[in-house]
């Protein structure tokens, strides 16, 4: 026996079965906490991690992930994760799981340590600091003693506007984006194809072969027609896309109202605009579910994978790598489906749902992820589905939630500096959609609320028939309504908030705080419309020449293209073939 050459190969053996045992679960361990830790920017916990090799599989327990924004919350745990992988994938370095299970997963849970990471900072959210600041300028300090001459001594400076800082940016976005849509529909590029075919139509014309000249024909009346639609395809993207951007500025005329509601604060006076209301009521609360929300978008993107197959291509530094396609092909990880369990809110909820096609490589599966989750207790439903498709071009995704029969226990609505109302002993249902293409995004949300008590906090309104007036309002009332829509992009993200108990503050301002507060809100309404209108008639001007010069263009060019083409088209029918003649 050569011990000379068994016993390296025994200790090498067995330094192996050593790592894997001892250090290997330790390991994986760290970096996935490091992995998470990094991508949340707060600290994570993992209890136990184990795997094993002889039957491929993983277990994680005690999983918990600390809230950036809330030291002592988590944003959520779970019990147990656990799957088997299958082996064959494994010999081609893929993990392919069958069937998971995920078990105790919760949202929004206490914790004992700080969940804060040191030298990490939260980032700030926009909107939610937009909408906490309108909030809380919503004024009613001057609403019992308002001078005639209020708006008179107050000065508007353009700069400062959000409308005309809006009608700026639109004008530079709108001259970028006309360019990119008239570059679509270049006649000249369709017009060289053209060209080439009636070329390609006098060469065949002079075919003897009657056979070939046959085929020549058919493929150039194949090739013409696909220019055509080709053309019309970039000529309708064209007019949908124009369409588009001159639809962005609508919203020129809510950053005017949002202005208007600013010089009233300014001026120390509430708006009585019912939008300014309600985002002065709603905005907040709203405002701070909305940036979770697109905090958990966020995140989702970050690990989402890319939407290109990019695994047949692999660089070599001599030669080529030729691959033969399989009936088969596997992602590199791809978990079929994922069963999942957990609860939901401080009266646990029960719930349960599958995640199904979850992988790394999507356009390989070639089939979208889905998750459906539902719930019940008593009067209490939940019903979640989604779907993420990643397998074109653009990821796009489609989510949809329903919640009812949720308990109120206390909400608070508006700010302790303007004006607040609390909510108590309520039942609420809640209903959501949000679909995404790319970085566009667009959904809505209501909140139904009924059998609450309604309780205003007026103690900042120091005129008394104003703070009763208020006050009766409320009186009586048991159900609201809040809605909510979002537009725009993941990044820049636009938020328009509604609400009935808008509807009934703004008659109990109009009614008690007299004439003299609408003549201010109009003069003060004037300034703002007269500061606004030399950029807002320079857009509409501006888009409206670009309109007309590119409706020019496409009717010139749809008149060369499709008329050159149903010319060249009528030329190769079978009546303008030259027959073969025969002798008799």
């Amino acid at each position: 026996m050569r011990w000379s050459y068994l016993l390296p190969r025994l200790t090498l053996l067995l330094l192996l079965w050593a790592f894997f045992f001892f250090a290997f679960d330790p390991l994986l361990k760290w970096g996935m906490i490091k992995g998470i830790e990094k991508g949340t920017k707060a600290k994570a916990e993992i209890a136990v991690l184990k795997t094993s090799f002889l039957h491929p599989s993983l277990k994680i327990a005690g999983l918990a992930i600390g809230d950036s924004k809330e030291e002592y919350r988590n944003l959520l745990e779970f019990s147990e994760l656990s799957f088997s992988a299958e082996g064959a994938p494994l010999l081609e370095k893929k993990l392919v799981v069958d069937s998971a299970s995920l078990k105790g997963l919760r949202f929004g849970t206490p914790r004992k340590t700080s969940g804060k990471l040191p030298l990490v900072k939260e980032e700030p959210s926009e909107l939610v600091d937009a909408l906490v600041a309108e909030s809380k300028g919503f004024a009613l300090e001057r609403a019992a003693d308002v001078k005639t001459d209020v708006a008179a001594d107050y000065k508007v400076d353009p700069a400062e506007l959000e409308s005309v800082k809006l009608a700026k940016q639109l004008e530079e976005s709108y001259q970028k984006d006309y360019s990119d849509i008239s570059s679509r529909v270049n006649a000249k590029k369709y017009e060289a194809g053209l060209d080439a075919m009636k070329a390609r139509y006098e060469k065949a014309k002079g075919e003897k072969n009657f056979a070939r000249q046959a085929k020549d024909y058919a493929d150039i009346a194949k090739e013409v027609k696909k220019l055509t639609a080709d053309f019309k395809k970039d000529k309708d993207e064209a007019e949908a896309a124009l369409a588009k951007a001159k639809d962005a500025f609508k919203a020129v005329e809510e950053a005017r109202k949002k202005d208007m509601a600013a010089v009233m604060a300014k001026m120390k006076l509430p708006s009585l605009d019912t939008q300014s209301i309600a985002r002065m009521l709603a905005g907040p609360l709203i405002a701070e579910k909305t940036a979770q929300a697109m905090k958990w978008m966020g995140l989702a993107r970050k690990y989402m994978p890319a939407n290109t197959k990019g695994v047949l291509k692999n660089e070599a530094r001599r030669g080529r790598e030729v691959h033969f396609p399989k009936e088969n092909a596997y992602p590199t990880l791809l978990v079929r489906r994922l069963e999942l369990t957990g609860e939901l809110g401080e009266d646990p909820l029960e719930y349960s749902g599958t995640v199904e096609g979850l992988t790394t490589q999507p356009q390989v599966y070639g089939r979208p992820t889905t998750a459906v989750i539902k719930g019940a207790k008593g009067a209490r439903r939940l019903d979640f589905k989604t779907s993420v498709d990643a397998t074109g071009e653009e990821i796009k995704t489609a989510s949809e939630l329903s919640y009812a029969g949720m308990p109120v226990a206390q909400l608070q609505l508006g700010s302790p500096s303007s004006f607040m109302v609390e909510i108590t002993n309520g039942t609420g249902a809640f209903e959501a959609s949000l679909k995404t293409a790319g970085e566009e995004l667009s959904g809505k949300a209501a909140f139904r609320l009924a059998g609450a008590s309604f309780k205003p906090k007026a103690d900042n309104i120091k005129a008394a028939p104003l703070r009763s007036a208020v006050e009766s309002s409320f009186a009586g009332l048991s159900s609201a309504v809040i809605g909510a829509e979002i537009a725009g992009t993941i990044k820049s993200p636009k938020l328009a908030i509604n609400t009935d108990l808008a509807n009934a503050l703004s008659k109990a301002f109009s009614g008690a705080m007299g004439a003299e507060v609408k003549k201010a809100q109009e003069a003060a309404q004037k300034k703002v419309d007269e500061a606004l209108k030399p950029y807002r008639a320079k857009l509409d001007n501006m888009a409206a020449a670009k309109q007309a010069e590119l409706e020019g263009k496409l009717k010139d060019a749809e008149a060369k293209v499709t008329g050159a083409g149903e010319k060249l088209l009528k030329d190769l029918t079978p009546g303008k073939m030259k027959l073969p003649k025969f002798k008799l």
